[in-house]
C-alpha cells in the first residue's frame, strides 16, 4: 500500500486553489451558491440581475446610454431578449443583452471592449439603474 507524503498533498491542494483562483471559478461557484446580490464581473462581462420587467430594463438601458452619450448602434428586442450595441468615443465596442427570467426578473450583461472594462461597464450599469425605479 502506498501512502501520499502530506507535502505532496498539501501541494497538490494549493495547486488545485491556485487554478481556481485564476479561473476566476471561484466567484462564480461563491456568487451562484451564496446568492450574491449586485452585480459581478467574471471574464470581461459584467452581470446583475434586477427586479424588473425586460422592456423596463430595455428603455432604461437607452435612456442610460443617451445619459451617457453614447449613440445606439444596433437595439434588438422581444418579450424574451434584448441585445443593444453602442461605441465609446475612442470607438470601443460595448455590448449589452438583456435576458427574461421571468415575468419581473431580468438578467443584465455588459461587455465593453473585446477583453472587458470593468470600470467603464459599471458606469455604464450604474447609468441605466438611475432609469430603474
Amino acid at each position: 500500500m502506498t501512502v501520499m507524503k502530506p507535502w505532496r498533498s498539501g501541494r497538490l491542494i494549493v495547486g488545485l486553489i491556485l487554478a481556481c483562483l485564476c479561473s476566476g471559478c471561484v466567484a462564480l461557484a461563491v456568487g451562484a451558491a451564496g446568492g450574491v446580490a449586485g452585480a459581478v464581473y467574471v471574464m470581461g462581462k459584467l452581470q446583475e440581475e434586477v427586479n424588473h420587467p425586460i422592456a423596463a430594463v430595455h428603455e432604461a438601458t437607452l435612456q442610460g446610454l443617451r445619459d451617457l452619450d453614447l449613440t445606439i448602434d444596433e437595439d434588438k428586442v422581444d418579450k424574451l431578449a434584448a441585445h443593444v450595441e453602442s461605441k465609446l468615443a475612442n470607438g470601443t465596442h460595448v455590448w449589452i443583452d438583456l435576458d427574461s427570467i421571468a415575468d419581473s426578473r431580468t438578467k443584465l450583461t455588459i461587455r465593453v471592449g473585446v477583453v472587458g472594462d470593468e470600470a467603464r461597464s459599471r458606469r455604464i450599469l450604474a447609468a441605466i439603474k438611475t432609469h430603474l425605479s
